[in-house]
């Protein structure tokens, strides 16, 4: 028997209308549920029926979530940088030069003369 980790997606909803004593379900992204289990599990059940049932015990009158689907993690996720690799990596892309080539014609200079119109 091995534990895997199961992230249960779903769709997260607040009541808008709530303190009007109403009803305004606004959807305000996703939120992720987690379980530990036997991954095995799921080939003999429906696990759509079955996390949807779980996670409609988390609503309440002010939040409400909807099962989207499951994904089993197998590895715990490789780190992929920082805040601070991921602006450089942002900032060298801002620092290419656009590529104005359409079906093979390289336009950069019509769109410079274009830039550099004096009127």
């Amino acid at each position: 028997m091995s534990i895997n980790k199961i992230l249960v997606h779903t769709q997260y909803y607040e009541n808008y209308g709530f303190h009007e004593g109403g009803e305004h379900w606004k959807k305000k992204g996703g939120h992720t549920f987690q379980i530990e289990m036997d991954a095995d599990l799921l080939m003999y059940t429906d696990p759509a029926e079955v996390f949807g049932k779980m996670v409609e015990a988390h609503n309440s009158d002010l939040e409400r979530f909807k099962y989207i689907d499951h994904e089993i993690q197998f590895h715990t996720p490789t780190v992929l940088g920082t805040q601070d690799d991921y602006i450089a990596a942002n900032s060298s892309l801002e620092e290419k030069e656009p590529n104005h080539v359409i079906a093979g014609v390289d336009f950069s200079e019509s769109l410079n003369q274009l830039n550099n119109l004096k009127l």
